[in-house]
């Protein structure tokens, strides 16, 4: 299956590929269980293939990722609606996470102890590397929005740090 994005073509494969890890932390940071995440992951993918068959195709790069980065949060957020959800425990070992090769499972801790807008954005920001503008379209908020979870998302990691020193 072919992915149109502005004048380049992907296979479904390769956009998985590229995408799958992001899109897992960003689930992570949001689910806090692996078998959440992965269905978050799972479901955006799927529905991806459906949007594409049904004609749809994306501007750039850009429009493709933010799309799937939209898609995941909500996804997300329908999973952390579910009744049954609400009675599940979290992952216990959150050092498990894959993250960046430059980030120690150590620090991602701390961010999955961040309430959840902090976390989603502190993840967009620094791990995905997003403009303030680009995670208030994921969020759906203001970009002084955005700006101020990631004021407040620090200085609660600084807090905790600091307590545990």
């Amino acid at each position: 299956m072919e992915i149109i994005c502005g004048t380049r073509r992907y296979q479904a494969e390769e956009v998985i590929e590229q995408y799958s890890e992001m899109l897992f932390r960003l689930a992570m940071s949001r689910m806090q269980h692996k078998e959440n995440a992965e269905e978050v992951v799972q479901d955006t993918f799927l529905r991806l293939i459906t949007y594409v068959k049904k004609g749809h195709t994306f501007n750039d790069e850009e429009h493709l990722k933010a799309w799937l980065l939209t898609v995941a949060v909500n996804r997300g957020k329908s999973i952390l609606t579910l009744a049954w959800n609400k009675r599940t425990e979290g992952m216990e070992n959150i050092k498990e996470v894959a993250t960046p090769e430059t980030e120690t499972g150590y620090a991602y801790e701390y961010v999955s102890r961040l309430p959840e807008k902090y976390r989603i954005a502190i993840d967009l920001f620094y791990y995905e590397e997003l403009s303030t503008e680009q995670i208030a379209q994921v969020m759906k908020t203001k970009p002084a929005t955005v700006r101020s979870y990631l004021h407040r998302g620090r200085e609660k990691l600084k807090e905790m740090m600091e307590a545990d020193a």
